[in-house]
């Protein structure tokens, strides 16, 4: 899988988890571009993430995500 494929399958949770159905997502978006994008909203998104693409990322991790390339970096 790509890394586009990849940003595309994110986009599909970030788009449902912050229900923002317009949502364009890229590498460098991150949670200044969006207040919905709060820690709750990055727990939901990294369990999505995590069964979307079979990976577990550590919690010492999630605390620290900030930016869409952070994860994207995380993915199998």
């Amino acid at each position: 899988m790509t890394r586009a494929d990849k940003l595309a399958r994110l986009q599909d949770i970030f788009r449902d988890v912050l229900d923002r159905p317009d949502l364009q997502l890229t590498e460098d978006f991150s949670t200044a571009d969006c207040p919905e994008w709060d820690s709750v909203a990055t727990v939901q998104i990294v369990l999505a993430a995590e069964a979307a693409f079979n990976v577990r990322v550590p919690m010492e991790t999630v605390a620290h995500l900030r930016q869409v390339r952070e994860l994207l970096d995380l993915l199998p």
